[in-house]
C-alpha cells in the first residue's frame, strides 16, 4: 500500500465520521486544518508530511465533543493498523491526536514532536479568526448556548477580561476562555504569524459585538 492510497482511506474516514457534523467540526474543517498544516510544514521545512496529513485528517474522529473517546481510539488503533505503518508510526499519530487538542489548556504542558506542534497549530488556526468565530457560534447553537449572557462585570471595553468564570456559558465566553489565549500557544514561527492577524480579527469584532450589543445614542 503506498501513500497515496493510506490518504485516500484516511480521508473516507474522516469523511464517512464528519459528513453530518453541525456542530462546526465538519469535513470542510479536517481539509482547512489538512491544508495548513501541510503550508505549516512546508515553511518550517518537515518532511514527513505522511504522519502529519494522516494525523490532520484524523484528529476529530476521537474528540470527546463528538464521540465516546474510548470506543473512537479502539476504532482508530484498528483503522491505523489496517494501513500496514510501521509500529512506532502509528504509535506517533495517536500520541498527536489524543493530546493534540486544547481541553481546557489540559495539554498545553504535553510534549509532542514537531508533527505533532505543526497539526496542533493548524487545528489552533482554524478555532480563531473569521472561521473561528463563525465555528463559535455554530458550536454554541447547536448545544443550545446563547451568543451573549450579559453579566455583572460590566461595562466590557478590552480584550483583556480575565474575571469570566462566573459568566454563564455563551459563545462570547468562549472568547476569553479559549480564543483568545490561542495565540500566544502556537509553536511554529510560520503560525504565530498567521495566528497574529487572525487574533486581531477577533478582537476588533469582539468589541464591535459589545458596541451593538450594548448601543447607545
Amino acid at each position: 500500500m503506498n501513500n497515496e492510497e493510506r490518504l485516500s482511506l484516511a480521508y473516507d474516514y474522516m469523511h464517512d465520521f464528519h459528513k453530518k457534523d453541525a456542530t462546526g467540526h465538519d469535513v470542510a474543517h479536517v481539509n482547512r486544518v489538512l491544508h495548513l498544516a501541510t503550508y505549516i510544514a512546508q515553511c518550517e521545512g518537515v518532511t514527513d508530511l505522511l504522519t502529519i496529513k494522516l494525523a490532520s485528517l484524523l484528529h476529530d474522529t476521537v474528540d470527546h465533543k463528538l464521540t465516546d473517546v474510548d470506543q473512537a481510539m479502539q476504532r482508530l488503533t484498528l483503522f491505523l493498523q489496517k494501513l500496514n505503518l510501521p509500529e512506532e508510526q502509528q504509535l506517533h499519530i495517536l500520541h498527536i491526536i489524543q493530546y493534540m487538542s486544547y481541553s481546557n489548556g489540559n495539554n498545553n504542558a504535553i510534549d509532542l514532536s514537531i508533527e505533532g506542534q505543526i497539526v496542533r497549530d493548524a487545528d489552533r488556526l482554524d478555532a480563531i479568526g473569521a472561521i473561528g468565530i463563525a465555528r463559535t457560534f455554530q458550536f454554541a447553537g447547536h448545544f443550545g448556548e446563547p451568543m451573549w449572557i450579559e453579566n455583572d462585570t460590566q461595562p466590557i471595553d478590552n480584550n483583556t477580561i480575565t474575571h469570566y468564570d462566573d459568566w454563564a456559558p455563551s459563545a462570547v465566553k468562549h472568547f476569553y476562555e479559549k480564543l483568545f489565549k490561542l495565540k500566544d500557544l502556537m509553536h511554529t514561527p510560520t503560525a504565530k504569524q498567521l495566528a497574529e492577524q487572525r487574533h486581531q480579527f477577533m478582537c476588533h469584532y469582539i468589541n464591535q459585538f459589545f458596541d451593538e450589543w450594548y448601543f447607545e445614542h
